[in-house]
């Protein structure tokens, strides 16, 4: 479920085709995405979602609803009768309230089914935003604004700073969560949020969740012997540095793919006559040093 904005439709294609997907959805386009579920004024809008959402169940067998919401909505902008992009923050949480209130919307009427939200950026990144109707705990609507708020120790204010670079390696992102916790008192859950948020109003996602996008993605692509062809880490890697915001170089982006591929149990797929598999030696060498 997306909207009609015509600057994101390709994105959104390929955003599908990126968690493996492709010719595997039914696709509704509504303007607001999610805000359809929810809006009073537009009860034709609703009619339209529920009826498209239950022929897709029918004729399709559709399980789970994907919401892809996005930054600078004209829909939005008309419902909150305010102009979102001008308060980045305040537009986040007005998009985690309506796509809160439509995954209930969704689970109250197909108790069965499984619902995602997304929140796109113009550059058709995507940030996964969590779901408190999906895990069977009542939706608030500050739940976002509470979840990421700086707290008083100024952990927010720390992941800032250690964004201001660009996206941190995994392994430094895991740190910093740590850190999170051990000095600054917060749960697990309190800093993974607060880095999200930081990381997703520099249109960036974390590691963590770059790492989840990469490897539906090469799975996707593994053939029955677990191997992916060149062009396809190829493709997962200028995933990974749109996902990052653009700011990731090619090299390292490469290099955090192969390890990725690595570390789930695929193996690259030789090429050439020698049916060599060279080239993936050479992107997993391929470190930030030798990217600069």
């Amino acid at each position: 479920m997306s909207c009609i904005d015509p600057r994101l439709v390709d994105d959104v294609t390929h955003l599908m085709e990126a968690v493996g997907r492709t010719n595997r959805y039914a696709e509704l386009r509504i303007a607001g995405a999610a805000l359809a579920a929810v809006d009073p004024a537009r009860p034709a809008w609703s009619q339209a979602l529920w009826e498209n959402l239950a022929a897709s169940r029918q004729l399709h067998g559709v399980r789970k609803v994907v919401f892809v919401n996005h930054r600078d909505c004209g829909a939005m902008n008309l419902f909150t009768k305010r102009r979102l992009t001008d308060d980045p923050a305040d537009e986040l949480v007005q998009h985690q309230t309506v796509m809160e209130q439509a995954a209930a919307e969704v689970l109250r009427r197909h108790p069965d089914m499984t619902v995602e939200l997304r929140l796109m950026e113009l550059d058709g990144s995507t940030t996964l935003l969590p779901c408190a109707a999906c895990t069977g705990s009542r939706p608030r609507p500050a739940l976002w604004a509470e979840a990421v708020a700086p707290p008083p120790n100024g952990f927010a204010e720390l992941v800032r700073l250690r964004l201001a670079d660009g996206p941190l390696p995994p392994e430094a992102e895991r740190a910093l969560l740590v850190e999170g916790v051990a000095r600054h008192g917060l749960t697990a859950e309190g800093a993974r949020a607060t880095l999200a948020a930081a990381a997703a109003a520099r249109g960036e996602a974390t590691s963590a969740a770059a790492e989840r996008e990469i490897v539906v993605f090469l799975r996707s692509r593994a053939d029955r012997e677990r191997r992916v062809a060149r062009d396809d880490v190829a493709r997962a890697a200028a995933l990974y540095r749109r996902l990052a915001g653009g700011v990731l170089p090619p090299a390292e982006a490469s290099r955090r793919t192969a390890a990725l591929l690595q570390r789930e149990g695929m193996t690259p797929r030789p090429e050439g006559i020698w049916r060599s598999i060279a080239w993936f030696a050479k992107l997993l060498d391929a470190g930030p040093a030798k990217a600069a």
